[in-house]
């Protein structure tokens, strides 16, 4: 570098920071004594100045002391460690964001020669380090980590070899390899982790795919495994499903950005069963980087229906399953029980008044005034079908109600009672549908999930409803399954 007798652009720099500073210490000597009169915490004061406010000694590869940071720790983030803390490449990336940040900081040349050369000093560490030791310390790690550190460095991949990656192509390690490409979400915005072939697929409708009803007629990426395979998914009601891909693309645009998805809110559709009389509606939003589901579905209910008009109004003939939106464990709890219960508290109509005074006059204008007296006619539940149940094998939540709606194709009674049955679900974070404990509990395939110890006091219905409608429904939570019975179809109290 060419000599000049004027002083460089840092050294004006820093003489001007120095001689700001001695400005304010002289117009305000008072505040600077007060903020240098505290005293500081009691854990800097026996030399320990690599510890910060909390107690915690910041960890580093290289030291040789011990983390004092209790709890568990990304095994992940420890790997990349061993050669991103102490690149030289992502040194001078820091010095850049230094510079060019909204924390814009100099940095001099002599800062960038020390950092180089801390830099170097560690490689050639490394590279002392036998490839015995790196694959013995590989032997401690499941699949996935021991890919991650030989991906973290060019050395460590030349002592490591191909080996973790050969590993995780075994049809055994399927979940490392999955877990392991989820590492690497961030970095594909276009295409969609496809979880039967283990691999990314390339979005061809980027950003404006839609929930159809035939979806398998209908892909977003071309996958080769299509035909012969059977793609994770969801039944919502009868004749409806939820591909696992849509739930992935929801919470992927909650977490990164736009480009890595889709509004939850474009999920949501409305529709009634063409088999049946049913009507149902579904909404989904993210909270907390998981996508919650509600689904109401509703249908005209008759008053003092015999049990086979309740089984035909609630069942699919040829499945034996509810007509409306239910978990994986719905046979085992009592929400038949509690349907059938809300059925019976559904009021007979007044006979018209024409009829009461053929039979009675007196009768009639008694009726009369009972009607004045209760105009809106509505359905009192009882103690047993009134409160709100959660499943305790999986984080869902049922509400089931007796309400009025209007009928535009009776012309005689426009009015009439109708069965509603409300289900709250949390899908989980969109990871994986094995990894995800939300979406296996709910489908089945995780029988270890406790969703009081898990969801807490806070109900999905009360966090859903919460934002989006400002009020959570009033009715008290008991549980779906009090006696903790799993019976499945061998059970005979949901039919």
């Amino acid at each position: 570098m060419a000599s000049s007798s004027k002083p460089g652009f840092f050294a004006r720099v820093g003489r001007k920071l120095k001689s700001d500073k001695e400005r304010r210490k002289v117009e305000n000597p008072a505040k600077l004594q007060k903020r240098n009169s505290e005293a500081p915490p009691p854990y800097f004061e026996y030399g320990q100045q690599d510890v910060n406010e909390l107690g915690e000694r910041e960890y580093s590869i290289w030291s040789e002391t011990s983390t004092l940071v209790g709890g568990p720790r990304d095994h992940t983030e420890m790997l990349h460690g061993l050669t991103h803390q102490g690149s030289f490449d992502s040194l001078i990336a820091d010095s850049r964001l230094a510079t060019e940040g909204p924390r814009a900081q100099v940095m001099d040349t002599a800062t960038l020669r020390r950092l180089h050369e801390a830099s170097e000093r560690k490689k050639r560490i490394l590279k002392r380090l036998p490839a015995s030791v790196c694959k013995r310390v590989a032997s401690f790690l499941d699949p996935a980590d021991v890919a991650h550190l030989a991906m973290t460095c060019r050395l460590l991949l030349e002592k490591l070899g191909n080996e973790p990656f050969d590993a995780l192509a075994l049809r055994e390690n399927r979940h490392h390899r999955i877990r392991f490409l989820n590492h690497m979400d961030a970095q594909f915005p276009s295409h969609l982790l496809c979880f039967p072939c283990g691999t990314y697929h390339r979005r061809f409708m980027t950003g404006s795919e839609k929930l159809r009803t035939d979806f398998v007629n209908n892909p977003i990426f071309v996958c080769p495994k299509a035909t012969s395979s059977v793609l994770p998914r969801m039944r919502l009601t009868h004749g409806r499903q939820l591909p696992y891909y849509f739930v992935q693309l929801a919470t992927r645009q909650a977490v990164h950005s736009r480009r890595y998805g889709i509004d939850p809110s474009t999920l949501s559709r409305k529709w009634k069963d063409p088999l049946s009389d049913w009507s149902h509606q579904s909404r989904y939003m993210i909270h907390d980087s998981r996508l919650l589901l509600r689904i109401r579905s509703q249908v005209f209910a008759s008053p003092k229906l015999t049990p086979t008009g309740e089984r035909k109004l609630l069942y699919d003939p040829e499945e034996y399953t509810p007509f409306f939106s239910v978990c994986a464990h719905w046979r085992d709890g009592v929400l038949m029980k509690v349907c059938k219960c809300a059925l019976s508290h559904v009021p007979s109509p007044p006979e018209s008044l024409l009829d009461q005074m053929k039979k009675s006059p007196r009768a009639a204008a008694l009726e009369a005034r009972n009607l004045m007296a209760r105009p809106d006619f509505r359905a009192k539940q009882c103690e047993f079908c009134a409160p709100a149940r959660r499943c305790p094998a999986c984080p869902t939540e049922y509400l089931v109600e007796v309400g009025v709606a209007e009928d535009p194709k009776d012309p005689v009674n426009r009015f009439k009672h109708v069965l509603v049955v409300t289900r709250w679900s949390d899908l989980g974070d969109g990871k994986s549908p094995t990894a995800s404990p939300e979406w296996a509990a709910i489908n089945g395939l995780k029988a270890d999930y406790d969703s009081f110890s898990n969801v807490g006091r806070r109900a999905v219905a009360g966090t859903f409803e919460s934002q989006m409608s400002g009020c959570i429904p009033g009715q008290r939570m008991i549980s779906l399954n009090p006696n903790n019975k799993k019976l499945g179809e061998e059970g005979h109290g949901w039919y």
